[in-house]
């Protein structure tokens, strides 16, 4: 990957792994928090405003971090390939605390989401926190062993795979569930199945990124 060397990427880059390092964080409470369904609406309120805290955090050095650019002596499609790195980490945040808010309100509206269905949305979130490490990896990487960071994207890749079939799983299962009776939650679950999945799809979009640009230059 052709990105400038100077003081300048390398700030730039230590702003992007701090970011990273904010999404792991996001998703790790993302975990904790479809963990604790059973638990009910208190322990899943608590967990979710944690969740946001995180997500607001994430959101502020986004905004610092484009500012930087701004200014930063850096080749056109390099700030570019940068801030879409950026809006991504930040878009990974957005569907991590859109899942937990409509989780929330599933809780808080009495319907109820099928323990088969609980744990396919845990270990989506599993291997959506264990994704999130790989794109903190492959940050790390990026200066200091440019081939391993090509190999952690085949790795992320193949998160993304793994996490679409749960996703499949669950609708098939919802599918069945609401052949025989419609009820609420046939209406309130997908979209939250949708969330959980989104997340490794960022992560991959990031993943294609680096791909692009190192066979690109």
């Amino acid at each position: 990957m052709s990105l400038p060397r100077g003081r300048y990427f390398e700030a730039i880059l230590s702003s992007v792994i701090e970011h990273a390092k904010i999404v792991n964080k996001g998703m790790s409470k993302l975990v904790e928090l479809v963990s604790n369904i059973p638990s009910g609406v208190s322990a899943v309120s608590t967990l979710y405003n944690e969740l946001n805290s995180i997500e607001e955090k994430g959101d502020e050095l986004k905004k610092e971090m484009i500012k930087e650019l701004k200014v930063a002596y850096l080749h056109p499609e390099d700030r570019e390939n940068i801030l879409r790195f950026v809006l991504s980490l930040d878009e990974a945040l957005g569907f991590a605390k859109a899942a937990g808010k409509r989780i929330l309100l599933v809780l808080e509206s009495g319907v109820p989401i099928q323990e088969g269905i609980q744990v396919l949305m845990k270990e989506i979130a599993d291997k959506s926190l264990e994704a999130s490490f790989k794109i903190l990896e492959l940050f790390e990487a990026i200066n200091k062993d440019p081939r391993k960071a090509l190999e952690i994207t085949h790795e992320i890749e193949f998160l993304e795979k793994k996490i679409d079939e749960l996703r499949l799983e669950a609708v098939g299962k919802i599918y069945l569930y609401c052949s025989k009776e419609v009820k609420p939650e046939c209406v309130v679950i997908p979209p939250i199945i949708e969330d959980l999945e989104g997340i490794s799809d960022v992560f991959e979009n990031i993943a294609d990124i680096y791909r692009l640009f190192t066979i690109s230059r």
